[in-house]
């Protein structure tokens, strides 16, 4: 089952994902497709860019070692819940990245089992979770990164206006970083069914389900 549900995803493209990433934004609705699409190409770019940079300054260093030596503190905890959402990385300001590396490990263990690891990478999971909170670990320590911007203009009478942040953005750049770094093939945003099927078979086909409803409505 889950070799089919990655097969579908795999279809999908960055237009595809970058709709899936606004789904949840609560401007979204002020937004045209042209827009959306802008907003999640110059997001993408600049964690990719940032991706860049931290491989270059750290060569060699693998992304556990960058987090440390960029001040960052990583600590591995027990699965756990929060309301309805299951958890698989925090990142805690301002420094605290927490991993739950059992859930890591079992999603590395159900990639390999399916034959999944080419294609999407042969990337372990932990470190693309590392990689991922490691984003929102610097974008506090760099004041004009693109994603913490105030990009949306939501009015403007004479010279007052009121401009907002779109939230979504450093969820998008952490998801470009962590693909740049580590080398993976596919959208990390797949991993939104891998790691919950370990952990809830029942769950992770119902988000399956969900992602595929959504991209067919978005197509429309």
């Amino acid at each position: 089952m889950m070799k089919e549900f990655v097969d579908q995803l795999l279809l999908l493209n960055d237009q595809d994902w970058g709709k899936y990433a606004f789904g949840r934004e609560p401007l979204v609705g002020k937004l045209s497709r042209e827009q959306l699409l802008m907003y999640y190409r110059k997001a993408s770019d600049c964690g990719i860019e940032l991706a860049r940079n931290i491989r270059s300054k750290y060569a060699g260093k693998s992304i556990n070692e960058c987090a440390m030596l960029e001040g960052a503190k990583v600590q591995i905890a027990d699965m756990e819940q929060e309301g309805l959402q299951t958890v698989f990385a925090t990142f805690i300001e301002p420094d605290i990245i927490t991993l739950y590396k059992d859930n890591a490990d079992r999603t590395d263990t159900l990639i390999k089992e399916e034959g999944l690891a080419e294609r999407l990478g042969s990337v372990d999971t932990l470190d693309l979770l590392t990689a991922h909170e490691l984003f929102h670990f610097l974008e506090l320590k760099i004041p004009d990164i693109y994603t913490r911007q105030k990009h949306l203009t939501l009015f403007k009478l004479w010279k007052l206006e009121n401009k907002s942040r779109i939230m979504c953005l450093g969820e998008i750049g952490a998801m470009a970083f962590a693909r740049e770094f580590t080398g993976l093939k596919c959208s990390p945003y797949l991993y939104d069914v891998l790691m919950l099927y370990v952990c809830n078979p029942q769950k992770a086909k119902q988000q399956y389900d969900n992602m595929m409803e959504f991209f067919k409505e978005a197509n429309l």
